[in-house]
C-alpha cells in the first residue's frame, strides 16, 4: 500500500495538469486569452484552486507545443504569432490539406459528388443571408472533402496541426469570408475534386489557402501599424 501512495499522488497531479492545460489552451485557441497576455501561475493557480506546480506543467506544455514563450526569467505569456510563424502555417496547412482530400477523392462514390455540387448551390444561396447558416454549410462541404480518407498517419498529423490554424482564425479572421470570389474557388476545388485531378486540385487549394495567409498577414501588419501609432500618441 505504502508503495502505491507516491504513485497515486502522481496521477492525480498528472489529472489536475492536464486539466489546467485543456483550459488554457481552449482559451487561447480561441482567442479570449489573446497574444501577449501574461500568464501568471500564482493568478492561475487560485483561479483553480490548485497549487501552482500544476498550473507551471501546463504552462511548460503551452510552451513546448508553440503556444506559450518566455517573457522573462519566470514570466511566460501567449506567443506573439509573427509573420514567419502566420506563413509557415498555412503553407503547411496547404500541403496537409492537398493530401488530406486527394485521399478522399479517391474513395470517393458518385453520391458525394452530387451532394458537394448541391451543398455548393446551398452555400451560394445563403452567401447574402444569416452568416451562421452559411457556417453549418461550409463545415459539410469541407466534411464531405475529407470524409473518405482513412490515413490514420496523416489524420493524427492534421488533428496537431489543425489547433495552429484555428488559433490563427480566431485572432485575426474576423468575418466569414462569403465573397463571390471564395464560392468560386470553392467550386474549382470540388470539380477537381470530383475529377480526382491532383494537378488542378493542388493548384486551385494553395490558391485558397493562400488568400487566406495574406489576409491573416495583412490583419498582423494592420494590428501592428495600431500598436506604433498608439505608442507615438
Amino acid at each position: 500500500m505504502t508503495t502505491a501512495q507516491p504513485s497515486a499522488r502522481l496521477l492525480q497531479r498528472k489529472n489536475l495538469s492536464d486539466q489546467v492545460y485543456e483550459i488554457l489552451e481552449k482559451r487561447i485557441l480561441t482567442g479570449d486569452v489573446l497574444p501577449g497576455t501574461r500568464l501568471a501561475e500564482e493568478a492561475i493557480a487560485d483561479e483553480f484552486g490548485v497549487s501552482r506546480s500544476p498550473v507551471r506543467e501546463a504552462i511548460t506544455e503551452l510552451e513546448r507545443i508553440g503556444l506559450a514563450e518566455r517573457a522573462g526569467v519566470r514570466d511566460r505569456r501567449v506567443v506573439i504569432p509573427s509573420a514567419k510563424f502566420i506563413a509557415d502555417t498555412y503553407d503547411t496547412w496547404a500541403i496537409l490539406e492537398v493530401g488530406h482530400c486527394h485521399l478522399s477523392s479517391l474513395a470517393a462514390p458518385e453520391e458525394d459528388h452530387e451532394k458537394i455540387r448541391d451543398l455548393l448551390d446551398d452555400m451560394d444561396a445563403k452567401r447574402h443571408g444569416p452568416v451562421a447558416q452559411y457556417v453549418r454549410l461550409s463545415r459539410r462541404f469541407h466534411d464531405l472533402l475529407h470524409c473518405r480518407c482513412d490515413n490514420a498517419q496523416l489524420l493524427s498529423v492534421l488533428q496537431a496541426f489543425e489547433k495552429y490554424r484555428r488559433w490563427l482564425v480566431a485572432i485575426y479572421f474576423g468575418e466569414v469570408d462569403t465573397s463571390e470570389r471564395s464560392t468560386r474557388e470553392h467550386r474549382q476545388i470540388a470539380e477537381h475534386y470530383i475529377n480526382r485531378d491532383l494537378v488542378g486540385l493542388t493548384a486551385s487549394i494553395r490558391d485558397h489557402i493562400s488568400r487566406q495567409r495574406n489576409r491573416v498577414l495583412a490583419s498582423l501588419q494592420s494590428d501592428a501599424e495600431s500598436t506604433r501609432a498608439e505608442a507615438m500618441r
